[in-house]
């Protein structure tokens, strides 16, 4: 059923479903909906209570999915214009040639083509290449480090993901968006060890952000960070 609480001037709505549990249990979904799951003797007014209590969590977590989104990053290939790489600004240039490749010179990117129209592509895939390597190689030192205190998978993998930085399955798989190459070292590192920590705990509860605090103390201004960048 849907309830909802007030808390200052916001309205926070949530979908309350009893069971045989013993205890009260809130998750709060990508979408950011509020999901109540009560044991079968406690009152409406009781849960509510309990709501306010956590209101300003739940209102973090709500927050936390907002700002995790990837989808306002692009860009064009022509000659004149940037690209991001790394969180710095790369000068793009195109040319004709017969030598169809892609050439990283200092801070600009060489993009050689027979057919112009044909430059996205080509530098698209080269980019995504150099992604997947480079984010690999960002990974290694913090899954050894990670590893050092919990289990940690040997791999990782990617995938475009329209809404998320990274993803971290039940099986405890890694799967992280290609897009982040867009975005500062330190801000991969943070999506990367964000998504370790959730090998351990699942759900982004105190126990969840006291193991990231742990782990990476300056979590919050490398998020902050990532946050600019979506």
């Amino acid at each position: 059923m849907k309830e909802s609480i007030q808390y200052g001037k916001q309205e926070i709505e949530f979908e309350l479903q009893y069971s045989n549990r013993k205890t009260i249990g809130i998750k709060i979904l990508p979408d950011t909906s509020v999901f109540v799951v009560a044991p079968l003797e406690i009152s409406l007014e009781k849960i509510k209570e309990l709501l306010l209590k956590k209101a300003h969590w739940i209102c973090k977590q709500q927050s936390y999915f907002l700002n995790f989104d990837a989808t306002e990053i692009s860009y064009e290939i022509k000659s004149g214009y940037s690209i991001l790489y790394l969180g710095r600004q790369y000068k793009l240039i195109v040319e004709k040639s017969d030598k169809e490749e892609v050439t990283d010179k200092g801070n600009l990117f060489l993009i050689t083509v027979k057919n112009k129209e044909k430059a996205k592509m080509l530098f698209d895939e080269w980019l995504k290449q150099r992604a997947h390597s480079k984010i690999s190689e960002i990974a290694k030192p913090i899954i050894k480090k990670f590893s050092e205190r919990f289990k940690a998978p040997n791999h990782i993998y990617f995938q475009d993901m329209p809404t998320r930085w990274g993803s971290c399955t039940i099986k405890n798989k890694l799967i992280f968006n290609p897009k982040l190459i867009h975005t500062p070292k330190r801000c991969i590192e943070y999506v990367i060890m964000h998504e370790l920590c959730h090998t351990v705990h699942k759900h982004h509860n105190k126990d969840f952000f006291d193991l990231l605090t742990l782990m990476m103390p300056d979590w919050e201004k490398r998020k902050e960070k990532l946050d600019s960048f979506a």
